[in-house]
Order: C-alpha cells, then structure tokens, then sequence
C-alpha cells in the first residue's frame, strides 16, 4: 500500500472511495503504506477532522478519525508566510514522519499547497488512479449501481408513455395540448429521478432533429416527429454516489429508411461487442469489434459516422477506468463495470445511440440495464 494525502471533501470521488461517506466540507485523508522507523506513525488510515465532522466516517471504512484542532493550533505557529491549510498540511506530513518521503497524490491536488510542500521538502507524486481499486466493482458497489439503474430506468418509461401519449400534429409534437419541448421532458425527467433519490447533478441529454447529431448536445426547443430523439440520463444516487448511465433512441412518428438501417447497426453493433466482452478482453479488441459491425453495415468509423469511443467505466465518477477506446490500453478484469454505446451520426440523417452498462464477468459479461430497445413510438 503505497502511501497518499488527500486535501478535498467527498465532492471528490477519490474523498468519497476513500471515507465511504459523505463529508461537506474539505479535510485531510492520509493512508500510510508502512510504519515510519522513527514511531512517529503506524501504517493504516487517518481522516484529520475538524470536530464538527467527527464521528460521521463509518466502521466499515476502518479509518482513524483524528481530531484536527491540536494539529491546527500548533501549524498556526509555523513561521511560513503562506495560508493557514498550506501549514497544516506542512504540519501533518512532519508528524507523520512523511517529509522528504514519496506521497502520492491526486492529480487535482491543490497546486498552491502542492508547490509549498514541495518547496520545504515534500515528495509529492501525481497520481492517476489514485486508487485503481476502483475500476473493480465489490459486491456492495454493484448492489448500488443496479440500484441507481433501476431508477433510471424508471425515468425511460416515463418519457415512453409522455411520447406514446403524444400526437403529431404537422411539423409538431403535441402532449396535452401543447407543443411537446426537451424542457419539458428534461422536467419530467428530473422530477422522476429526484422523488427516488437521485440527482442530475451533470445535466442530461434530451435532442432531437439536428441536435441529436452532435453526441453530447444537451437538446433544446421542440422534440421534432419522425426524427431520432436521443436520451441520454446519467444522474448520481443521492445517498450512495454511485452513477447510472443509458441511453435509448426513439423515433416518435415514422423514421426514414436511412434512419432505421442506421439504429440496426448501432444495435448490432452492442449486440457483437457484448457477445465479445469478458475478462482478459484488452478494451481495443472490444472496440474493434464495434468498428467492424459498423464498417459492415456500410457506415464510417472516425472523423464521420461513430465518431466517439464505445464506452467507460462508471462508479463514484460517470467516466471511470477502464477506457474502452481504441487507443486504451486497459484490459478488461471480472468486477469492471463499463458502458457500452455505440452511435452513428450524420448531418443530414441525424444521430442514434445506445447505451447499457454491462458487468465483466470470467467468461462473459451480465447486462445490468435491461431495458427494451424500441425505435418507433406510435
């Protein structure tokens, strides 16, 4: 166990990995990899808290909560003209016997206290991951992402019966009698998730015509008939943290020809690399097979067509390791959590993409989404 100082609160998912909790305001997390010859500190791990923060990180973590206080008032007394935390940190690192010793850190450590430390000694070492334990799903972390899923998914079905409601009037879309806009789907949306406890902390992606050829277009204005509307929700469980991520495409009238071959080979696509995916598996090997399908069907892989990477890991953060990309260089491991998302967009025809969240498994892999895969809403 190497050894590593953190300084953020667990708005920082690294924080949030570490202490198993959530703690507003920022403090120090200090894992020691081995106890120092000097005594001056065991190996293990240590929150230095403010007091009102004490006795909120659980057991479970089996992590030594000290009392910040003492430590603050004697780095106050330090002579450095620079701010009281840069001290503190300063401190810490001298009573744990860590100075002059490598410590790794994230790489969004604060560069002020960074530069400090470094200029009187400290050996700090960027760091990403910070914990590449994370990229391995425990028991307890995949129970909390099918939990967040499932209310996700909740979120689909709602926007399915608000579309299958609706009726098409012209160039319109109308849903009780007014013109149905990605506004008004993206408030549904949010309502749903936040009455299960779930928090669109990062924005979602409802668009439509146009729009929905630009993969991350958060969408505007009026959901367009006979056009592909795409959905992409990934919000945050509000006691938990843990992310879900889905995307489904729609076609609320009739879609082109062009668009129907289109969504075929982005569902073929998914279908070939879930088929493919299992432990041991290098994440370029999985993105071939989507490039293959997608070339096979008579579309581009690049600069037009699919245009993006296949897919990411997803935990605390929405875009974790591994990296299923085609320059990655991550291999798949039973416990990996990943996305899986192909997509094809073009100006004139519009965009398409799917996205379910797949367990890597020893000789396969378990789909945690789920969800049916319907193109045309009548």
């Amino acid at each position: 166990m190497a050894t590593k100082l953190i300084f953020a609160s667990t708005l920082d998912s690294d924080m949030r990995y570490a202490v198993k909790t959530k703690i507003t305001s920022s403090f120090f997390y200090l894992e020691i990899g081995k106890s120092s010859k000097d005594g001056s500190a065991a190996g293990g791990k240590y929150a230095l808290l403010d007091r009102v923060d004490l006795g909120i990180i659980p057991k479970k973590a089996k992590i030594i909560s000290v009392p910040l206080n003492p430590l603050s008032v004697e780095a106050k007394k330090l002579k450095f003209k620079t701010s009281d935390r840069n001290k503190l940190a300063y401190y810490i690192l001298k009573k744990y016997g860590l100075m002059g010793k490598t410590v790794e850190v994230p790489i969004h450590f604060p560069l002020d206290m960074a530069d400090f430390l470094r200029k009187y000694g400290a050996k700090l070492i960027p760091t990403f991951p910070l914990f590449p334990g994370r990229a391995v799903k425990k028991k307890e972390e995949i129970g909390y992402i099918k939990e967040s899923l499932a209310h996700t998914k909740l979120v689909f079905q709602t926007i399915e019966n608000i579309l299958q409601k609706s009726k098409i009037r012209g160039n319109s879309i109308f849903f009780k009698k007014k013109v149905l806009t990605s506004e008004f789907l993206k408030q549904v949306a949010e309502k749903t998730l936040f009455e299960r406890g779930m928090f669109d902390v990062l924005g979602m992606i409802i668009s439509s015509g146009a729009q929905s050829t630009v993969p991350h277009h958060a969408g505007s204005g009026p959901i367009l008939p006979h056009q592909p509307i795409v959905c992409d929700i990934f919000p945050r469980h509000r006691k938990n943290g843990y992310f879900a991520d889905m995307t489904r495409t729609y076609v609320k009238g009739k879609p082109s020809l062009e668009i129907q071959k289109m969504y075929n080979a982005v569902l073929k696509a998914q279908n070939a690399v879930m088929k493919k995916i299992s432990a041991g598996i290098s994440a370029k090997e999985v993105c071939n097979v989507a490039a293959e399908v997608i070339l096979k069907n008579g579309y581009h892989v690049g600069d037009t067509g699919f245009i993006h990477g296949l897919g990411h890991g997803v935990g605390l953060d929405i875009h974790e390791k591994p990296s299923l990309k085609p320059g990655s260089v991550d291999i798949l491991e039973v416990g990996n959590i990943v996305t899986v998302e192909p997509g094809l967009y073009y100006p004139r025809v519009g965009g398409i993409r799917l996205e379910d969240m797949v367990l890597v498994t020893k000789n396969g892999c378990q789909n945690l989404t789920k969800y049916s895969k319907k193109l045309i809403i009548t």
